[in-house]
């Protein structure tokens, strides 16, 4: 008979291959979970990483000028969220403001898009009626299917329900302000006891492996994070120079979603404004679309010139990977996939030079052989009995 330590051996692998099947079928819903658990801790993730970087200015205010901790800590916190929060909110006041004209013009809007597409579709009507009958219904199902879709944006969006929304979620966001400010305060006060707080629990060569690993993210992930955000701030800086001389309504807005598209690989500003450029022209406004294809190619240029520099050359990433990851990113997470999925591969590399992976390649494989192992016992046994 088979043996009961075998059976058991097998009973165990089953329920570990079962697992892993029911892990990977509700992935999704563990990643909310995940997702969920860390949203409960984003302040005090947030104010730690935040201590990180104004701690040094903290240390040298503290040396400078012999101030306590307390009060130095004090300081680097008003200081960066005053400026920064400055910034940040009348960047995000204007953008405001032009959403709500765009959404109080979009009558006017939607009008304007169907009569351009009447004069556009009239200018090219000979080429057009000798177009096949196919390629016609699909452009014209295309036009419906957009013009249908603005139209249910604007029946359905109503700016009192979202502003009353937005305003129950005020009391939220404000404790959450709070906590992050406060718990910044004492990470940057008394930053030796939370270091030692955060470093404790774990082994040297772990610690030594996550400093190899912060450079190794910093190398890759970082620097094309920030290659990546040097860029995008040069494109919207060139369209929203280009769209202001121009007297375009919403000009930042434009310039910063226009920015946002550049930088999705495949797409780029040209996206936005070739099409915008072609009916300009079309449509009899010359000087407009000639302007628009000036500053099409001014962005295009700066990349060539600025962006193999900034880069450094692709990060050291295959194509063919890059081309994997923005595929992959983009079915699981759309649009946004295709940013993320290149981050997500590069941070995977980066853990795999650092030595994260070894162990568990290394269980997978012994797994592996006692599971090879064990069916090999399992089959002479059964071939014995059957002698």
């Amino acid at each position: 008979m088979v043996r009961k330590s075998t059976l058991k051996r097998v009973l165990l692998i089953a329920v570990a291959v079962v697992i892993t099947i029911l892990a990977v079928a509700n992935i999704r819903s563990i990643l909310h979970l995940c997702g969920y658990i860390l949203w409960l801790f984003i302040p005090f993730i947030t104010s730690y990483f935040v201590s990180l970087l104004v701690n040094p200015m903290a240390d040298g205010l503290q040396k400078r000028f012999r101030l306590p901790r307390g009060a130095s800590a004090v300081l680097v916190i008003v200081l960066t969220v005053g400026v920064i929060g400055g910034i940040v909110s009348g960047i995000v006041w204007k953008i405001v403001d032009e959403l709500k004209g765009i959404y109080e013009d979009f009558p006017n809007i939607y009008t304007n898009i169907r009569l351009t597409w009447y004069e556009v579709t009239t200018s090219f009507s000979g080429i057009w009626n000798n177009l096949p009958e196919v390629i016609r219904e699909a452009a014209n199902g295309m036009y419906a299917q957009v013009m249908d879709w603005i139209a249910n944006f604007a029946k359905n969006t109503n700016v009192v329900e979202f502003a009353g929304n937005f305003a129950k979620k005020l009391p939220s966001v404000f404790i959450s302000i709070i906590v992050f400010l406060i718990s910044l305060y004492f990470m940057v006060s008394d930053s030796e006891t939370v270091s030692k707080a955060v470093r404790h629990p774990f082994k040297n060569d772990f610690l030594e492996k996550a400093a190899t690993l912060k450079l190794e993210i910093k190398r890759y992930v970082g620097g094309y994070v920030k290659a990546q955000l040097v860029i995008i701030c040069i494109a919207f800086t060139i369209l929203m120079i280009g769209l202001l001389l121009m007297r375009v309504k919403y000009a930042l807005v434009i310039a910063l979603a226009t920015a946002l598209v550049d930088a999705l690989p495949f797409f780029g500003s040209g996206t936005v404004l070739i099409p915008w450029a072609v009916v300009s022209l079309v449509s009899g406004n010359v000087s407009f679309g000639i302007r628009l294809l000036i500053i099409y190619l001014s962005v295009v240029l700066m990349r060539q010139f600025i962006e193999p520099k900034i880069v450094s050359k692709n990060v050291g990433m295959h194509p063919l990977l890059t081309l994997m990851s923005m595929y992959i990113g983009y079915r699981i997470f759309s649009i946004g996939g295709m940013i993320l999925g290149p981050l997500v591969l590069m941070m995977t590399i980066s853990f795999y030079k650092v030595g994260i992976f070894d162990e568990p390649i290394k269980f997978v494989k012994n797994t592996s052989l006692k599971i090879k192992r064990e069916f090999e016992n399992i089959k002479k046994l059964i071939e014995n009995e059957g002698e």
